[in-house]
Order: structure tokens, then sequence, then C-alpha cells
């Protein structure tokens, strides 16, 4: 049944009018909203005095609503409240009212988003979407293994929680596990680079395609090595516990001479003599983000330097800036992080970019300068971006840092804060404590 008065005779003016209101009342509103709406207006117009359909009439209009609420529905149901931001459908299952995704013994859902990203749960499984916008979205691992697929765009920011342990991504394919009794997180890194942050580590462990990072909690271990790609070590089965007896501990980050390499750095074998006439040749392009995907960290740096660091600072795009910030953080090369991100709150300070420059500056205030300027910068995140997708993390790092400096009565007020927003949050345990909240 269609909506419109010219090709459906059954409808009279006052009926055609009433459709009409009904999608003037729609606006921006979500499908849901818009179904209520429509129905709302329907059913106020109808009681208006001297309003009377032929039962022809009332029958066809009751159709048109009918048909609204079903196309409505089913767009709700797709998770997409608007063309900007990315949907998704679950394969081989269903997801909750709450964003929850289970799997049992016969199934493994998969979720696949607009842009082409897919997030599979292996048997037994459970998962659920915290959150989805334009750039991406944050999945909670609640236990077992996903693998997931991220599409790399220049914008993407994607978000996986296990635990405590929070892994940023923005393009690569990975097998996550978390298993909530032994508070173990492992990650087979199939390609890409992943950054991994949490309660072990006091700066980001990076990741590189190839590796295999264990951590538990309970016992303080932190394991990263390299995957035998031959030897079938990322399948999508769960990781089998005699594979790590030999493995040594390595260190987190990895050093960066481990790091690959794509163009040749001043000082190296086979190097130019001049580095300013080789770098065109062999780097055409920054393509910043596409390295820091690809793991290539030393590169982006290098790269700014030999360029000049201040003119890099000056004329690099926001989407540069941030590839520069995260690989000088993750190759622990601070005082170059910290002014790229200070160059992007300069330059850009409205942008979604400029705003996490804030709690990334944040990080990196909190293991070098102390807990007051970490606090200065994740209250001013939390400002800025109070819905944003590290708020969950300022605010935890604020109560922590609160507790730490003025004592457990002033961070018991950031605590009932954290769970009034983030019940179920990374921090939500030790805000419970300080709440004294079961």
């Amino acid at each position: 049944m269609t909506l419109d008065e010219e090709k459906d005779p059954a409808l009279s003016p006052k009926a055609a009018r009433a459709i009409e209101l009904a999608r003037l009342s729609l606006g921006t509103m979500s499908p849901q909203q818009r179904v209520q709406g429509l129905l709302r207006v329907t059913e106020r117009t109808a009681r208006r005095p001297g309003f009377r359909l032929s039962p022809l009439r009332s029958g066809a209009l009751a159709l048109a609503v009918a048909a609204a609420v079903l196309v409505g529905v089913n767009g709700w149901q797709q998770r997409g409240t608007g063309s900007d931001r990315l949907s998704y459908e679950v394969e081989g299952g269903a997801v909750q009212q709450d964003g929850s995704v289970h799997a049992d013994t016969s199934s493994r859902p998969k979720v696949r988003f607009s842009d082409g990203t897919e997030v599979q749960l292996a048997e037994m499984a459970r998962a659920h979407i915290v959150s989805v916008n334009e750039q991406g979205a944050r999945v909670a691992l609640d236990r077992g293994e996903v693998h997931a697929r991220v599409v790399h765009r220049s914008e993407a920011q994607w978000l996986f929680d296990a635990g405590p342990f929070l892994v940023t991504v923005t393009g690569t394919a990975f097998a996550l596990s978390w298993t909530p009794e032994d508070e173990r997180l492992d990650l087979r890194l199939e390609n890409g680079a992943v950054v991994v942050s949490g309660p072990l580590s006091g700066e980001p462990i990076a990741m590189r395609a190839g590796q295999w990072l264990t951590l538990r909690r309970r016992t303080g271990e932190v394991l990263l090595r390299d995957l035998d790609l031959q030897q079938g070590a990322l399948q999508q089965g769960a990781p089998q516990q005699g594979a790590e007896a030999s493995p040594a501990p390595a260190p987190s980050p990895p050093d960066r001479a481990e790091e690959p390499s794509a163009a040749p750095v001043p000082g190296a074998p086979g190097a130019a003599a001049d580095p300013t006439a080789a770098a065109p040749a062999a780097e055409p392009r920054r393509d910043w983000a596409g390295k820091l995907a690809a793991g290539k960290l030393d590169v982006i740096v290098d790269e700014a330097q030999r360029r000049g660091l201040d003119a890099s600072l000056a004329e690099s795009s926001n989407e540069e800036l941030s590839a520069l910030a995260d690989a000088a953080r993750y190759t622990r090369r601070n005082d170059i992080a910290r002014r790229a991100l200070l160059a992007q709150r300069r330059r850009f300070p409205a942008t979604q970019r400029g705003k996490e420059a804030a709690f990334q500056l944040g990080r990196l205030a909190e293991t070098q300068e102390g807990g007051a300027a970490a606090l200065a910068w994740f209250e001013t995140y939390l400002k800025e971006a109070p819905q944003g997708a590290y708020a969950s993390e300022a605010l935890g790092r604020k109560m922590v840092i609160v507790q730490r400096l003025h004592g457990d009565a002033q961070a018991e007020t950031v605590a009932r804060a954290y769970l009034r927003r983030f019940p179920g949050g990374t921090y939500a345990r030790a805000a419970r404590a300080l709440a004294r909240t079961p």
C-alpha cells in the first residue's frame, strides 16, 4: 500500500493530510520514534471533530500505517539511526535488546557491519555491542573468543573490551579470547596492528602482525611471542595450553628494532647518502594512517623527523597528526607524541580527534608528569566529549587518580558517577568497592 495520495484513490484528502502530518512529524528521529510518531499523529487527527473515514478508506489508512510500522521496525532492528552511522546485522543468531549476542554449541553468530567489518563468535562465546557510530563500534567480549576482521578506513575507530583490557584497532584481523574465571586474555594478530592497554602495563602494548599476546591479570604475566603461521596457530579455536610452554616473555611494547620498515632509514644498510633525495622515491605518499594500520610505527616518526618536526606539526592533516601521535606513543617517543597531540588540540580543537587528543595527553601525563596534570586532561576530555569513545576510560582513570591524590572520600563521589554511567564498565569493580555497593 503506497502512502502517495496521487497513486492511491482510496485515500480521501483528509486521510492523505493525516499521512502528510505524520511525515512532517518524523524529522531526524530514530526509526522506532518515527513509527511511534506516525501512530500518534494519525490517532490525534482521527479524533478531530468532523474527521470521518468510510470503511474502505479507513482500511486503506490502517494498511498504510501498518506498512510504515513494518518499515520502521525493520530499520530499527538494523540499529541504524542515520546515514552517517554504521548499521549491523547478525548472521546465524540474534541481537538482544541490550546489544548482547550469544553463541551456543551449534552456532557461531557473525556480526556484519555496514562498512564490511565482521566479528564472529566462537562456540559458547558471549559478547555485546556497547556503542556504534560513524567511525566504528565498541564491542565487549564477556567470555569466549571472537574473530574480527576490521576494515581499515581513514576515520575508523574500533575498540574491543575484554575484562579490564582495551584493544584499539584501525584495520586488522585478529582472534581475541577472554576467560573471566582465570582473568586471562589471548590475542593472536593475523595482520595489521593493534594496541592493548590495561592494568598490567604502565604503557600500551603495541602488537604487529604475527604476534601472540597472553595476559594473566592474577599473576601479572605478560607474554608476547611470535606466531608460527605454518603450524596453524591462527585457527579460530581456543588456544591450546601446551603451546605456550616454550616461548619466553618478550618486552612490551616490542623493541623499536623489531618493527617492520618499508622505507630506507638514515644510517641503515642500503640507505641513500642523501635521505632528502632518496625519500620521495621510496615513499611518494606519506599515508601515515595506512602505515599505522600496517604496524610501520618507526617509519611514520622517521618521516616526520626527516621532513622537520616543526613543519610536520604545522602542515600535517588532522588524521596524519593522529597517526604520528599514536606511532610516537607506541614506540615510547613521548616527547614527539605530546607535541603532535598539542598541535592537534591547537589546530583542530572542535573535531573528534582534537577532543580525543585531550584523553591521550592525560594518559601521557599520567606516566610522565603525575596525577594532577593527568586529572586536568581527563576532566577536559569528559567536558568536551561526555559521550565519547573514551569516556568510560577517562572517568575510571579520574577515579583512580582522585583516590590516590585525595583519598577514598572524594573518590567515592567519582565512583558513584562512574557506576551510574557505566555499571558494566572496566572500572566498575573498583568503583563498587569505593562506593561500598554490591
